[in-house]
């Protein structure tokens, strides 16, 4: 991580339920809570209490239609940071006190607008900071949404679906709480490459309910892997497209593809996980990405508030990264 310059992930952002027929919100109805759970500093204790999480800023962007957050981390485990100037003999470590952790923070730019012709999805860049995965980051948005459904028993509220009237006389409701996925976006390196490529191997996995392996109590089931035949002579032209589409086809068996293939102009082959349902790259090394240079003034190790002139010079690509 370099003082000048940062990397954005992008991702799309899901708001789902689990209950069938449950109303889904909107971004921009689970915006008032983020903004409330950072006023009142509401935390988020992670790693058996060693490390915290919360949101330490946001900023309501209602012109352009989004957010920022500053989603921010404190490790009690990570190790005492140190300064130095070895010319000049200087070595400094910087001792956390009682209670202390090490901070990190990453902003987070989310889309209000839902991505056309997918509903209940939106654009979202992650920061890439050392410490705070964007695995985190999902974490901590869906159990904000958790200390709401606890906090407050109106949230949530829709239609039964069954219908009917309670003894007021008034309509049945149910409550259900909702959570965040992020997936990453293929990058369009993936996709070059895997167009224009030499396919080596196609499988389809599908996870297996755990269970001993006859005759070896320490082997158990894991996954089945289906492995395809690839007719090299009669592959589509946009070969990604067609893969996506075959692998959506067959997600409520095989929830994973895996492709193998050699590198355009390179004698080295790569293989990457797929989540069959989306499309989206189970590995952040896939997921599309854009950078932030010639920062300046220069950036800290963390912050505790937006940083907004670095934040403005990520707005640009976000932006261009939508399609709403």
């Amino acid at each position: 991580m370099q003082n000048d310059r940062r990397q954005f992930y992008i991702y799309d952002l899901e708001i789902g339920a689990r209950k069938e027929g449950a109303s889904i919100p909107t971004m921009d109805d689970l915006v008032p809570i983020f903004q409330r759970m950072k006023d009142t500093g509401r935390t988020y204790p992670i790693r058996a209490d060693s490390a915290t999480m919360l949101i330490g800023d946001i900023h309501i962007n209602a012109t352009q239609k989004f957010i920022t957050l500053l989603v921010r981390l404190s490790d009690k485990t990570a190790p005492n940071s140190v300064t130095s100037d070895p010319t000049a003999g200087i070595f400094n470590v910087h001792a956390k006190g009682p209670n202390q952790g090490a901070d990190f923070a990453c902003h987070v730019l989310i889309s209000t607008a839902q991505e056309q012709g997918f509903p209940n999805v939106y654009t979202c860049a992650i920061e890439r900071v050392a410490g705070v995965a964007s695995s985190l980051v999902q974490r901590l948005l869906s159990k904000l949404l958790s200390f709401e459904f606890k906090d407050d028993p109106k949230s949530f509220l829709y239609p039964h679906p069954a219908g009917g009237l309670t003894r007021q006389g008034s309509p049945r409701t149910a409550r259900c709480c909702p959570h965040i996925e992020l997936r990453g976006r293929p990058s369009d390196t993936l996709i070059d490459d895997i167009n224009n490529g030499q396919i080596t191997g196609i499988s389809l996995v599908r996870a297996e309910a755990v269970a001993p392996v006859a005759g070896a109590a320490y082997l158990t089931k894991k996954e089945t892997e289906l492995r395809l035949q690839v007719d090299k002579n009669n592959l589509p032209i946009k070969l990604w497209q067609s893969l996506r589409a075959a692998f959506k086809l067959n997600a409520e068996n095989y929830g994973v593809a895996r492709v193998s293939y050699k590198i355009p102009g390179k004698n080295r082959s790569v293989t990457v996980e797929i989540d069959a349902r989306t499309g989206n790259p189970l590995e952040e090394m896939y997921v599309k990405s854009f950078d932030v240079t010639n920062i300046s003034p220069f950036l800290d190790h963390s912050a505790m508030q937006i940083v907004v002139h670095f934040r403005d010079m990520a707005i640009p690509e976000f932006l261009a990264n939508r399609a709403i």
